[in-house]
């Protein structure tokens, strides 16, 4: 990244301008060293702050996103429910579809049966007025059997027996007279007496007609009655179905809203990410630093690095992060990570004897170590201790090996109690277990 780069190249420059012969004492340069790492430092615990406020941000933008999905899942359950109310508007619809589709064929058969009864009164009317034609004809032609009676002078039975060559003839004319008479009576009788019949039949049909007049209004008004309870139905399920778009509209809105909130999220945590690597960069500049202060403070004492001391008692070995790459990091660790349960405030010991370098008890963020304290051994070697609850030493003091110097804590970049113990050689860390330890 450039910005760190930069600040690396800010504290390298620093390294070589407090290094050059300009300073003329070892306090002088030493005072230079302390003045450019705690600016460092300094500038660090501000993107510590600002990271935590970011991390707020995050925070309150994360409950919000929280907030919506819950409101999301009631709604999703409104829909589920409003969406199981329309699925029953719409049977019960399509029931009442079917129940006027019944009545509507119902209504058709019996239009169908007044049609067939309107026929039959129409064959009935036509054949009474067949009869009645042939009554009529009957009638003309008996009209016409008097009319010739009478026009032959026989309307007079004294006439007709004058005529006649004897009695057997009159009275065989006679007879034959009164029976045309009776016969064209009987035929007019049975025409009358079937015209009146096909007249009963009618009346008979035309009630017919009226009772399935009276049953299709019947079903007319239900069917009316059914069509209104679909209206009805119709206009619930609308209703409801409203409900359910509103609904759905409101989901979508609070998912949109939670894309948005969580691509700010997002951008927060790559500025977060970004200035971590910006912190790396000091940390980085700030070893460099100590590397230079250091190779200035070598040329006193020299103590043997054999048989070093376990810097915790013995029973506090439990190894949480070894030397070397880690991949929680993401990067290297440059120590190792001693972390028993209940190790907080336990001592911690010299390693070895030594002259203090380095040491910050003030609870600063210190590039991420907080609390922590540097003894150089001499020969180039020195040994740090870091995320002290406190610190009893201080800087130019002399220590012996097993002299108490602060006291675990979790300061600094440490989520847990824990001491971070690191061996260097010319200010380059190695791995501690290269070193043999006394367990006391």
């Amino acid at each position: 990244m450039v910005k760190g780069t930069r600040i690396i190249a800010a504290a390298l420059a620093a390294v070589m301008t407090a290094a050059a012969p300009a300073i003329s004492s070892a306090s002088a340069q030493t005072k230079d060293y302390d003045q450019e790492i705690a600016q460092l430092e300094q500038k660090a615990e501000q993107i510590k702050k600002d990271n935590e406020k970011r991390e707020q941000q995050i925070g309150s933008l994360s409950s919000s996103v929280d907030e919506n999905n819950a409101q999301m899942g009631l709604l999703r359950e409104q829909i589920e429910g409003i969406n199981d109310e329309i699925t029953t508007y719409g049977q019960l619809i399509t029931t009442q579809q079917q129940k006027i589709g019944e009545k509507e064929n119902e209504i058709y058969l019996i239009e169908q049966s007044i049609e067939d009864k309107q026929a039959e009164i129409e064959q009935k009317q036509s054949d009474i007025a067949d009869l009645e034609a042939q009554n009529s004809e009957n009638l003309k032609k008996f009209a016409k059997l008097i009319r010739a009676l009478y026009m032959n002078n026989t309307s007079d039975t004294l006439p007709i027996l004058e005529g006649s060559d004897d009695w057997y003839n009159f009275f065989t004319y006679v007879d034959v007279v009164q029976n045309i008479s009776e016969q064209n009576m009987d035929f007019m009788n049975s025409l009358l007496d079937d015209i009146h019949e096909q007249q009963q039949l009618i009346k008979g049909l035309e009630d017919d007609i009226k009772q399935l007049n009276a049953e299709k209004a019947d079903l007319l008004d239900k069917k009316t009655a059914l069509e209104g309870e679909l209206s009805d139905l119709e206009d619930k399920k609308a209703e409801v179905q409203q409900i359910a778009d509103s609904r759905t509209s409101d989901l979508y809105d609070l998912s949109s809203d939670n894309e948005d909130l969580k691509s700010q999220m997002s951008q927060i945590r790559s500025e977060i990410n970004a200035s971590n690597e910006d912190v790396e960069a000091i940390n980085a500049a700030i070893k460099e630093l100590i590397r230079a202060k250091q190779a200035e403070n070598s040329g006193g004492t020299v103590y043997s690095s054999d048989g070093f001391r376990w810097p915790l008692d013995s029973n506090l070995q439990y190894i949480t992060t070894y030397f070397g790459y880690d991949a929680w990091r993401g990067g290297n660790h440059y120590g190792i990570d001693v972390g028993n349960a209940g190790i907080g405030g336990k001592n911690i010991y010299a390693a070895q004897g030594g002259t203090v370098i380095t040491a910050y008890g003030d609870g600063g963020w210190h590039g991420g170590f907080g609390n922590y304290i540097i003894i150089d051994h001499g020969g180039e070697l020195s040994t740090v201790y870091a995320h002290c609850s406190a610190v009893t030493v201080s800087v130019g003091q002399t220590v012996n090996k097993g002299d108490v110097i602060g006291y675990v804590g979790s300061t600094g970049w440490s989520t847990g109690n824990h001491l971070h113990f690191e061996t260097r050689v010319n200010g380059t860390a190695v791995d501690p277990f290269s070193y043999s330890y006394e367990f006391v």
